[in-house]
């Protein structure tokens, strides 16, 4: 009978899929307050791998600027030498499944002078590659402030832990008088409805004379408008089409709640049950840190005393639960 529970026991916690929500973690950097020097001790919480030079960069969490709540995160460069590819960074751990789009609201400027794309640049990571950088952006009056998505590839939509990276970016070699300075605030993901609507081709959420006119641009040839897969966007395609006319869904890169977050929920769906011990045994006794999940008590290590502490936070349901 023991040795059947344990296969038992073993056959469901391999068994069990990681959910991978797709949620930012205190993405308004909202949970601790000010933060007036940002370090590896003094991360905002579910923040991680803090790393940077103080002599070169700063990084704090304050009210100066935001666009959600009451603070955003400030990292900028210091008025002195910059040397090539000097580098400050701040990570979370995320699942990517389910995403779509990267958001977030920002404020990159120089003072007393104005941003040189040359000489810095913002950019996002995931898993050290970048995915989106500033250089593309237009500066008016020197500085940009406002809203940018980034589309997350498909090969990323999978059911691993993947890290997310801010980061600020010196590309020559000067001394300067201008401060670099990026501010970032409501970080969160779009996972609402973009390609899930057949013939919703500009990603707006709705079926309209806007898709009409990219479907007759692609008539009689192959492509996105090619709805049924058999090569070409004929008449089968328009029958999908129109079946689908005036069809809405509402995309949404809001944040969920952030009132009751589990640190023992280890694959974001809200609860702490047979999924968590799966992504939790995938790192058993393997190198800790602040951005590996499973090593709850950050002492370098997953063990029992990491299990210990999941084990507390058993069936417990937190605000990501049906998310």
């Amino acid at each position: 009978m023991k040795g059947f529970c344990g296969i038992w026991l073993v056959c469901l916690i391999w068994c069990v899929t990681p959910a991978g929500a797709g949620v930012v973690r205190n993405g308004s950097f909202e949970m601790d307050g000010p933060i007036y020097s940002v370090t590896e001790n003094t991360r905002p919480r579910y923040w991680c791998d803090v790393n940077y030079n103080t002599s070169k960069f700063s990084m704090y969490v304050d009210n100066d600027w935001k666009t959600d709540g009451t603070y955003s995160l400030t990292i900028y460069t210091g008025t002195s030498s910059l040397q090539q590819n000097n580098t400050a960074a701040i990570s979370q751990s995320v699942y990517l499944k389910g995403v779509h789009q990267i958001v977030f609201d920002a404020h990159f400027a120089a003072a007393p002078g104005s941003w040189v794309p040359s000489t810095v640049t913002a950019r996002v990571l995931i898993d050290s590659n970048e995915v989106w950088n500033s250089d593309g952006l237009t500066f008016s009056g020197g500085q940009f402030e406002g809203e940018i998505s980034i589309d997350v590839n498909e090969n990323l939509k999978d059911e691993n832990n993947h890290l997310l990276s801010l980061q600020l970016r010196t590309d020559i070699t000067i001394m300067t008088f201008d401060q670099y300075v990026t501010q970032w605030d409501n970080i969160r993901f779009n996972t609402g409805c973009i390609g899930s609507l057949p013939g919703d081709f500009t990603g707006d959420c709705v079926v309209d004379m806007n898709d009409l006119a990219f479907f007759a641009n692609g008539w009689l040839k192959p492509g996105d408008t090619d709805l049924t897969g058999d090569g070409v966007t004929n008449f089968a395609d328009f029958a999908v089409f129109a079946d689908s006319w005036g069809s809405t869904d509402e995309s949404s890169s809001a944040q969920p709640p952030q009132n009751n977050l589990l640190d023992a929920d280890l694959n974001d769906d809200g609860i702490v049950d047979y999924g968590d011990i799966l992504v939790f045994s995938e790192n058993w006794l393997g190198d800790g840190g602040p951005c590996v999940r499973a090593d709850l008590n950050k002492d370098g290590v997953v063990d029992f005393v990491d299990f210990a502490i999941l084990t507390e936070s058993w069936q417990q349901i937190g605000s990501l639960y049906g998310w």
